[in-house]
């Protein structure tokens, strides 16, 4: 210690029975600290007494001296670092408090809102945020989470960098409004955000807009408006916009997010009068939605914004028709978290099967991504000094976040339909893994018909995605299909999951086992992968609307005759047995039953009794 203070800290600390293993000193212009390192169970005492030392300590500084301060430390022996040390190594990777922020962090900033932006925004090789901040009126698509909020957002950031003004609402609060008080709500915003813009000013049209405001909050707080006033009040607003929002003057853009959430049938009403609102002016409408939930144009009236006429569409809907540029961009973005956690890079607590499969339950989509990384954290860590994300950990947090998928339908659409939706997926989910597959196909010819809409609703609420948008039939030719897989969420069951033909994506390309099978993977070229489409079963979406049977595949039902000549079908069904359990079974019939005719599945072979003909399934090798 320095003497000019050592002996009066000394007699202090004395006299408090407290004993410094040493001090540090810290100097700042008119202050200079000391910290004083004391033992753990004095620290409390010590504290209280720092008042009390200063004041004897600043009994030594001349008027124009710094002035002491004074802070106590726990004093940590070596033996107790090295202890320390020896603990943290032994620890598993995956408890480590840098993986407690990385967690906490996920759980905070995965969803992205005007008031909560990504924590660092990575453009999306799929929209160019050029085109988004380009001067047109603009509609951007795209499933629950795949990132529509986060350009919108990033946008702005930009408009409002460039000086021009902005209007930022969510559809939520337009709930229960008519086409007119929603349209009134906006422009009551779009006033409020220009006359704050222009501040002060005392320019004639200021005053004009600041008396326009007043009338427009009059109107919301009176009783019901009729659309001819509205009508007026648009063409009165847009005379006065089109003085303010010039080229050479001011930009304003108008952001409204989750549009689907306002209603469909009153969507092109809306987008007609706020449209015709900014006609002429340096004004744009910048909208983020989901596009089978939306209806921005009604053509039999020609009332709303008709793509591509009056606006520019946005597709993020992309997702695992490229697993490689889909893994690359998801990675990219979860790097900034575990950067801003203090951790390398994705590799460091996650294998290379486990980040693939990251990538197929998530569906590309960069919020459910996310949201399973760190579920996945908290599935491995159940496992004793797990130091790693594996491949079943993702399965096991993606079987987790099935129930948070099944309350986004629930917000997303009616309650008159939800139940509808619910019972189609179970029996698509059911009658496909029923043949052995995770992934199936879909005829182009079937894109017209009602069911092609109830499966588009399911791809969009993430319970299938689409893998392949173009697939010829080999023994067809004009014959096409799509192809999807279902979500990790539908197949993650253990019992289900045996004897499965899965798809995976390791290293951003496309996989191939079967599931409960050691060794079974193979990396697939893009001419295996095409071939193995071509082998998973047809959905027929003429039964996945609401009340069809429960086998909703093709009526391609396995024949066999035996040998003495009779034709037998195979079907399938799942049946509850005595303790309560569900179990598929397999049997063959003499005639066709169209709810349960099924294929033969993957792996199965035919074994006939001699003795009567009959006919039952056996795995391949078995006897």
């Amino acid at each position: 210690m320095s003497t000019d203070y050592a002996p009066i800290l000394e007699s202090a600390l004395r006299d408090l029975d407290i004993k410094a293993y040493r001090t540090e000193e810290r100097f700042f212009p008119e202050e200079r600290w000391l910290i004083i390192f004391v033992d753990p169970v004095s620290l409390a005492a010590a504290q209280l007494s720092a008042g009390d030392i200063e004041r004897q300590l600043n009994t030594l500084v001349d008027g124009d001296g710094a002035e002491f301060a004074v802070t106590f430390r726990a004093h940590i022996s070596a033996e107790e670092v090295s202890s320390a040390k020896d603990e943290e190594a032994n620890k598993s990777r995956l408890m480590g408090h840098q993986v407690d922020q990385l967690v906490k962090l996920l759980e905070a900033r995965s969803r992205t809102s005007d008031a909560l932006p990504s924590l660092r925004y990575v453009e999306d090789p799929r929209a160019s945020l050029a085109a988004a901040t380009a001067t047109r009126h603009q509609i951007v698509y795209g499933r629950r989470g795949v990132g529509k909020t986060a350009l919108l957002v990033e946008s702005k950031r930009l408009a409002e960098r460039d000086g021009h003004i902005t209007a930022w609402i969510n559809a939520q609060v337009l709930k229960g409004f008519s086409a007119s008080e929603a349209f009134l709500f906006l422009a009551e915003t779009i006033l409020e955000t220009i006359v704050r813009h222009v501040g002060s000013s005392i320019a004639p049209i200021v005053g004009e807009l600041r008396e326009r405001l007043q009338g427009v909050r009059l109107l919301r707080a009176g009783e019901e408006v009729s659309s001819r006033i509205v009508s007026g009040l648009v063409a009165d607003i847009n005379g006065d916009l089109r003085r303010v929002l010039r080229h050479d003057l001011h930009q304003l853009v108008v952001y409204i997010d989750d549009f689907y959430l306002y209603s469909a049938h009153l969507q092109a009403e809306f987008l007609d009068l706020v449209a015709a609102l900014l006609r002429d002016c340096n004004g744009w409408i910048k909208l983020a939605s989901i596009e089978r939930l939306t209806r921005p144009y009604e053509p039999s009236t020609r009332v709303g914004l008709e793509v591509p006429h009056d606006a520019t569409k946005i597709d993020l809907d992309v997702t695992l028709e490229d697993p490689k540029a889909a893994q690359s961009f998801l990675e990219r973005v979860l790097s900034h978290y575990m950067a801003s956690a203090g951790m390398g890079g994705v590799g460091a607590i996650a294998n290379s099967e486990s980040l693939g499969r990251l990538v197929l339950a998530s569906g590309g989509v960069p919020r459910d991504y996310l949201n399973l990384f760190s579920n996945s954290i908290v599935v491995a860590r159940e496992r004793v000094k797990a130091r790693e994300i594996g491949r079943e950990d993702v399965a096991g947090a993606a079987g987790l976040s099935a129930r948070s998928k099944k309350r986004d339908l629930e917000l997303d659409v009616s309650s008159a339909e939800s139940p509808t939706l619910l019972d189609s997926l179970e029996r698509m989910s059911e009658s496909i893994k029923g043949v052995g597959y995770t992934y199936f196909r879909v005829d182009f010819a079937q894109k017209m018909i009602p069911g092609y809409e109830v499966l588009s609703r399911l791809v969009d609420l993430r319970f299938a995605h689409l893998i392949q948008p173009a697939l010829s039939d080999k023994h067809s030719p004009g014959t096409k299909y799509e192809a999807y897989v279902l979500a990790l969420s539908e197949y993650t069951d253990v019992r289900l999951q045996r004897g499965l033909q899965v798809l995976d994506i390791e290293g951003g390309t496309w996989t191939h086992r079967q599931s409960g099978k050691a060794k079974t993977t193979i990396h697939l070229s893009g001419t295996q992968f095409r071939d193995r489409l071509r082998l998973a079963p047809v959905l027929d979406l003429e039964k996945l609307v609401n009340g069809g049977p429960r086998n909703v595949l093709l009526h391609d039902a396995y024949e066999h005759t035996n040998s003495r000549g009779e034709v037998f079908f195979l079907n399938s069904k799942v049946v509850t047995l005595r303790d309560k359990k569900t179990q598929r079974i397999y049997y063959f019939s003499k005639s066709l039953q169209p709810d349960y005719a099924t294929g033969l599945p993957a792996g199965m072979t035919v074994r006939e009794n001699p003795k009567n003909g009959f006919l039952t399934l056996i795995r391949e090798g078995g006897e």
